[in-house]
Protein backbone atom coordinates (compact mmCIF):
# COMPACT_ATOMS: atom_id res chain seq x y z
CA UNK A 1 0.00 0.00 0.00
CA UNK A 2 2.88 2.05 1.25
CA UNK A 3 4.52 1.58 -2.37
CA UNK A 4 1.34 2.38 -4.31
CA UNK A 5 1.02 5.75 -2.27
CA UNK A 6 4.44 6.85 -3.49
CA UNK A 7 3.75 5.28 -6.89
CA UNK A 8 0.64 7.77 -7.02
CA UNK A 9 2.57 10.93 -6.04
CA UNK A 10 4.95 10.46 -8.33
CA UNK A 11 3.27 9.71 -11.20
CA UNK A 12 0.72 13.18 -10.08
CA UNK A 13 3.75 15.48 -9.53
CA UNK A 14 5.19 13.93 -13.11
CA UNK A 15 1.37 14.54 -14.94
CA UNK A 16 -0.32 16.93 -12.89
CA UNK A 17 1.49 19.01 -10.46
CA UNK A 18 1.85 22.28 -12.34
CA UNK A 19 3.11 24.48 -9.25
CA UNK A 20 3.86 27.68 -11.94
CA UNK A 21 0.66 27.61 -13.10
CA UNK A 22 2.30 27.65 -16.76
CA UNK A 23 0.25 26.89 -19.84
CA UNK A 24 1.33 23.59 -21.21
CA UNK A 25 0.37 24.67 -24.44
CA UNK A 26 3.33 23.39 -26.61
CA UNK A 27 5.03 26.16 -29.02
CA UNK A 28 5.30 25.65 -32.62
CA UNK A 29 8.76 25.94 -34.50
CA UNK A 30 6.62 27.30 -37.32
CA UNK A 31 5.16 29.99 -35.04
CA UNK A 32 7.00 34.00 -36.22
CA UNK A 33 5.78 35.71 -32.86
CA UNK A 34 5.96 34.88 -29.35
CA UNK A 35 3.05 36.27 -26.68
CA UNK A 36 3.48 36.35 -23.35
CA UNK A 37 0.62 36.87 -21.16
CA UNK A 38 0.95 37.42 -17.27
CA UNK A 39 -2.84 37.12 -15.71
CA UNK A 40 -3.76 37.87 -12.60
CA UNK A 41 -6.58 35.49 -12.20
CA UNK A 42 -9.99 35.81 -12.04
CA UNK A 43 -13.20 35.10 -13.63
CA UNK A 44 -13.14 38.41 -15.32
CA UNK A 45 -9.18 38.47 -16.54
CA UNK A 46 -9.24 34.93 -17.56
CA UNK A 47 -12.60 35.56 -20.05
CA UNK A 48 -10.00 38.22 -21.76
CA UNK A 49 -7.15 35.97 -21.75
CA UNK A 50 -9.53 33.50 -23.51
CA UNK A 51 -10.64 36.04 -26.25
CA UNK A 52 -6.66 36.52 -26.84
CA UNK A 53 -5.79 33.09 -27.04
CA UNK A 54 -8.43 32.11 -29.64
CA UNK A 55 -7.72 35.26 -31.53
CA UNK A 56 -4.36 34.29 -31.85
CA UNK A 57 -4.59 30.89 -32.24
CA UNK A 58 -4.86 31.06 -35.81
CA UNK A 59 -1.83 33.23 -36.12
CA UNK A 60 2.08 32.33 -36.31
CA UNK A 61 1.98 33.21 -32.60
CA UNK A 62 3.39 31.06 -29.71
CA UNK A 63 1.34 32.34 -26.68
CA UNK A 64 2.78 31.44 -22.98
CA UNK A 65 0.93 32.21 -20.15
CA UNK A 66 2.07 32.90 -16.76
CA UNK A 67 0.52 34.12 -13.44
CA UNK A 68 2.01 36.89 -11.98
CA UNK A 69 4.21 35.71 -9.09
CA UNK A 70 6.31 34.03 -12.32
CA UNK A 71 6.73 37.55 -13.92
CA UNK A 72 10.52 38.11 -12.23
CA UNK A 73 11.42 35.29 -14.21
CA UNK A 74 10.74 36.81 -17.37
CA UNK A 75 13.11 38.48 -19.82
CA UNK A 76 11.25 40.91 -22.14
CA UNK A 77 13.96 40.47 -24.93
CA UNK A 78 12.64 36.86 -25.63
CA UNK A 79 9.33 38.01 -26.44
CA UNK A 80 7.63 39.69 -29.54
CA UNK A 81 4.67 40.96 -26.59
CA UNK A 82 4.09 40.64 -23.02
CA UNK A 83 0.68 41.63 -21.38
CA UNK A 84 0.18 42.10 -18.23
CA UNK A 85 -3.35 41.85 -16.34
CA UNK A 86 -3.91 43.23 -13.01
CA UNK A 87 -5.80 44.69 -10.54
CA UNK A 88 -4.72 47.73 -8.50
CA UNK A 89 -5.02 47.49 -4.67
CA UNK A 90 -4.89 50.85 -2.30
CA UNK A 91 -4.11 53.00 -4.86
CA UNK A 92 -0.84 50.72 -6.48
CA UNK A 93 -0.42 47.70 -8.86
CA UNK A 94 0.59 44.76 -7.65
CA UNK A 95 4.12 44.32 -6.33
CA UNK A 96 5.12 41.50 -8.63
CA UNK A 97 4.15 43.96 -11.85
CA UNK A 98 5.91 47.33 -10.10
CA UNK A 99 8.85 45.08 -9.49
CA UNK A 100 9.42 43.92 -13.24
CA UNK A 101 8.76 47.74 -14.29
CA UNK A 102 11.10 48.71 -12.05
CA UNK A 103 13.85 46.10 -13.13
CA UNK A 104 12.98 45.97 -16.85
CA UNK A 105 12.30 50.04 -17.03
CA UNK A 106 14.83 50.70 -20.36
CA UNK A 107 12.90 47.90 -22.31
CA UNK A 108 9.03 48.55 -22.12
CA UNK A 109 8.43 48.71 -25.15
CA UNK A 110 6.53 45.21 -25.89
CA UNK A 111 4.54 45.03 -23.23
CA UNK A 112 1.12 46.19 -22.99
CA UNK A 113 -0.93 46.14 -19.91
CA UNK A 114 -4.72 45.82 -18.56
CA UNK A 115 -5.23 46.92 -15.09
CA UNK A 116 -8.43 47.20 -13.59
CA UNK A 117 -9.95 49.03 -10.47
CA UNK A 118 -13.67 50.22 -8.79
CA UNK A 119 -13.34 53.32 -11.19
CA UNK A 120 -11.54 51.71 -13.89
CA UNK A 121 -9.48 54.52 -14.46
CA UNK A 122 -5.25 53.08 -12.61
CA UNK A 123 -2.79 52.29 -14.74
CA UNK A 124 1.19 52.95 -14.58
CA UNK A 125 2.52 55.52 -16.14
CA UNK A 126 5.75 53.77 -17.45
CA UNK A 127 3.75 51.21 -19.45
CA UNK A 128 1.02 51.30 -22.24
CA UNK A 129 -1.96 49.60 -22.00
CA UNK A 130 -5.76 49.92 -20.94
CA UNK A 131 -7.98 50.83 -18.10
CA UNK A 132 -11.04 49.12 -16.78
CA UNK A 133 -13.22 47.79 -14.64
CA UNK A 134 -14.56 44.18 -14.07
CA UNK A 135 -17.54 44.02 -15.60
CA UNK A 136 -18.06 40.83 -17.31
CA UNK A 137 -20.20 42.20 -19.83
CA UNK A 138 -16.94 44.43 -21.11
CA UNK A 139 -14.61 41.31 -21.05
CA UNK A 140 -14.70 41.08 -25.38
CA UNK A 141 -14.34 44.52 -25.13
CA UNK A 142 -11.72 45.08 -23.54
CA UNK A 143 -9.90 42.26 -25.34
CA UNK A 144 -10.40 43.47 -28.76
CA UNK A 145 -8.96 46.67 -27.44
CA UNK A 146 -5.74 44.57 -26.53
CA UNK A 147 -5.62 43.22 -29.39
CA UNK A 148 -5.31 45.94 -31.42
CA UNK A 149 -1.95 46.90 -28.95
CA UNK A 150 -0.76 44.06 -29.60
CA UNK A 151 -0.38 43.70 -33.29
CA UNK A 152 1.39 46.22 -34.22
CA UNK A 153 3.83 44.59 -31.64
CA UNK A 154 3.37 41.01 -33.50
CA UNK A 155 3.47 43.06 -37.25
CA UNK A 156 0.13 41.42 -37.50
CA UNK A 157 -2.46 43.85 -39.16
CA UNK A 158 -6.28 44.00 -38.80
CA UNK A 159 -6.92 41.74 -41.74
CA UNK A 160 -4.97 39.23 -40.27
Amino acid sequence: MIVLGILGMVLYALFFYNPCNYSHKNPNPDNKYQLLIANEESHFKDSVVSVLTQHYSSKPVNIKIIPLSALSQIEPKEYHAIVILHSWYTWKPPPEVEGFVQKHHNCLENIVSFSTSFYGNLKMKELDGITGASKMSDANGYAQKLIEEINPLLNIDKQN
